[in-house]
């Protein structure tokens, strides 16, 4: 009888320790990247090639280059967005540009990714 009592609990203790190890085990949220390119009517662009990169300077330590998978390329949607997903905590440099007939246009800026977080920022591009 004691046998019998002693497998139910350790039953019931094992079901519960499995249970907790893979409810408690969350995916962390990706750190996403949303940039806005607007006109400098405060009108959204479609169509813009964004870019988003690491600073470009040597690292005085290593002497390296930054990780050049850091780099992506996307284009605006009809809403002017473009969006970018890391890993990571990064500070990038943003550049937006367009071209309209045979003019070239563009915008820069800078944004800060924090992990887990959507940070959102606009790049304007001076159409005149």
């Amino acid at each position: 009888m004691l046998n019998r009592i002693f497998k139910t609990i350790l039953l019931g203790v094992f079901a519960l320790v499995t249970t907790s190890t893979f409810t408690s085990c969350e995916k962390e949220k990706d750190t996403i990247a949303v940039i806005i390119v607007k006109d400098t009517y405060g009108n959204v662009v479609s169509g813009a090639k964004v870019e988003v990169y690491p600073n470009q300077t040597v690292n005085p330590t290593s002497g390296n280059l930054p990780i050049s998978d850091l780099r992506k390329v996307n284009t605006t949607d009809a809403n002017g967005k473009a969006q970018f997903t890391y890993e990571l905590e990064l500070i990038l440099n943003v550049k937006a540009n367009i071209t309209i007939d045979n003019d070239d246009y563009e915008g820069v800026n800078i944004i800060r990714l924090l992990r887990g977080k959507t940070t959102t920022k606009v790049v304007e591009i001076s159409i005149i």
